[in-house]
């Protein structure tokens, strides 16, 4: 895969039929990427995510390859967030690894929005509480 020196800002959606296999590679060969903007967290669960997901446990990961970790990205944005399990589990996994962090955009799935304003502050109220590798990192709700 080539180096894509000018790329900085990547945008893709997810699908629960297609796995994240291309982005380790991505951000691996993505120096100056900044911004990450994600629709939907949800993806098919296969074994070549690398350390781009918490699909794989971190017992059968390997150590060495870590594209989260040496990624530069300092905006991360998600879009139909709805705070289920895997969707906690894989913002816990960013949060806890992107280590140039400054802004994290959230926005919330409408159902779950829609739902109650207790919900919608289960949801906040549990994301705030995760461990951040960068202690510049906010989080905002849009």
């Amino acid at each position: 895969m080539p180096v894509f020196y000018v790329l900085r800002h990547l945008s893709f959606e997810s699908d629960k039929e297609q796995g994240w296999q291309s982005l380790p590679h991505l951000l691996e060969n993505s120096p100056n990427l900044q911004t990450l903007v994600i629709k939907g967290l949800l993806h098919r669960v296969t074994s070549r995510c690398g350390d781009a997901c918490c699909c794989i446990s971190s017992k059968k990961k390997n150590k060495e390859s870590s594209c989260l970790s040496a990624c530069g990205v300092k905006v991360l944005e998600i879009s139909g967030y709805g705070g289920s399990y895997r969707e906690l589990k894989q913002m816990r996994h960013f949060l806890g690894k992107l280590k140039c962090l400054e802004t994290v955009k959230i926005g919330v799935e409408e159902e779950s929005n829609s739902n109650n304003n207790n919900n919608n502050y289960n949801l906040q109220a549990n994301l705030m509480t995760l461990h951040r590798a960068s202690s510049k990192c906010n989080i905002q709700f849009i």
